[in-house]
């Protein structure tokens, strides 16, 4: 008799919460999380110690007639460009389909100094065909103040391939994208970064993820190894202390190097990432539910219809009668009743699942039926 009620209650939630389920909270029930030592240098950054990105727009040469057909940006380029070696020439007489107009794009990491090289990228903006076997030309790149910091210039390399002749009775192949490539170490850096990571015997920790009981364990850890020097100031940042004695003989990138091997066990919070467009679950392994009992079924609803012609009778006026029949048919599933035990696992969540057949979108229902429920206490992240 229990079983029958809670068969008959499960059907009649499955239409209030979703076509293919119902879920009916017992009791809820604690959580008990996992803990994993872990690098403060995996977990945190200093302030202060930035990439630096930078942009340019350039020109690359000698493609085999797959460069920009007729792009006024390209040609007024190439016109400027022999202005310079005091060759004037009309930008309408330019017809050379072997140059493509690009955006160059770097990124310098912290520290850097003149002179160092970086790996540059190149992506067309106009309407060539591919930059394969393209060099580019010296191309000022510009950092996010407006300054000339670094010149690229190179052979591309590119990262697939374009074939064949295109049109009538023509044929191509191509894999990956041909219009974006890269100029290993192309970029030459002008200017050395002066960075200072650290203020008034002061530097800061900035955490990746930002959490109170993280950022205090870090302070913790810190403290255990440098006595009373790191305090937590908020859900994000650690501020360090750099002892005196570290001072005094300019030690310290050594200092740095230490407190960046310190480990931690950091506080991850209970959390699931569904994509429904594409049936993709991530959960962390903190994620339990409470007991809960999950009545799964299919319904499938099929409606199709018919046109029929009813002709008049002979010799009369009447027109013929043109009238649509319509079928509908519902096939139900049986519903598969399943108990989910107290403080159950992510893995047995899943072993559960499987044996009802459920698939990944009925997954995702679930899980956002149980959040609603209150038998998973925990961060439903939907992308």
């Amino acid at each position: 008799m229990m079983t029958s009620g809670i068969y008959k209650r499960s059907r009649v939630a499955r239409w209030m919460l979703s076509p293919t389920l119902a879920l009916m909270l017992v009791c809820p029930a604690p959580l008990v999380f996992g803990a994993i030592e872990v690098r403060i240098k995996d977990i945190a950054r200093i302030a202060g110690l930035d990439r630096v990105p930078m942009v340019g727009y350039g020109i690359v040469l000698g493609l085999n007639g797959s460069g920009d057909k007729d792009l006024d940006l390209t040609k007024q380029t190439m016109a400027n460009l022999l202005e310079v070696f005091n060759i004037k020439i009309a930008v309408d007489d330019i017809k050379s389909k072997n140059v493509a107009a690009v955006i160059v794009t770097a990124t310098a990491e912290p520290f850097y100094k003149a002179g160092d090289h970086l790996d540059v990228q190149v992506s067309s903006i106009g309407d060539a065909q591919s930059l394969e076997g393209g060099i580019l030309m010296m191309t000022p790149l510009l950092d996010p103040e407006g300054r000339v910091s670094a010149l690229a210039q190179g052979s591309l390399t590119v990262g697939g391939f374009s074939a064949g002749i295109g049109g009538a009775g023509g044929d191509t192949a191509r894999k990956n994208y041909t219009t974006v490539g890269i100029v290993p170490g192309g970029a030459t850096l002008k200017y050395s970064q002066e960075v200072d990571f650290y203020k008034d015997e002061y530097l800061t920790l900035v955490l990746r993820h930002s959490d109170f009981t993280t950022a205090s364990r870090t302070a913790d850890a810190i403290n255990e190894q440098y006595d009373g020097i790191a305090m937590a100031r908020d859900a994000n940042t650690v501020a360090v202390r750099i002892p005196n004695e570290v001072l005094d003989v300019g030690q310290v990138a050594q200092f740095v190097a230490g407190l960046e091997k310190l480990s931690l066990t950091p506080d991850v919070p209970a959390r699931v990432v569904v994509n429904e467009r594409t049936g993709t679950i991530v959960m962390g392994g903190d994620v339990h539910i409470a007991e809960a009992v999950i009545a799964h079924g299919n319904l499938t609803v099929n409606i199709g219809s018919r046109l029929s012609v009813d002709m008049p009778a002979p010799f009369t006026d009447a027109s013929p009668v043109v009238t649509e029949k319509v079928t509908t048919r519902a096939d139900e599933q049986a519903a598969r009743i399943m108990l989910v035990p107290d403080t159950v696992t992510v893995r047995d969540l899943a072993d559960v699942l499987n044996q009802m057949g459920a698939t990944p979108r009925d997954l995702i229902s679930i899980l956002e039926a149980l959040q609603r429920l209150g038998a998973l206490q925990m961060e439903l992240v939907a992308m």
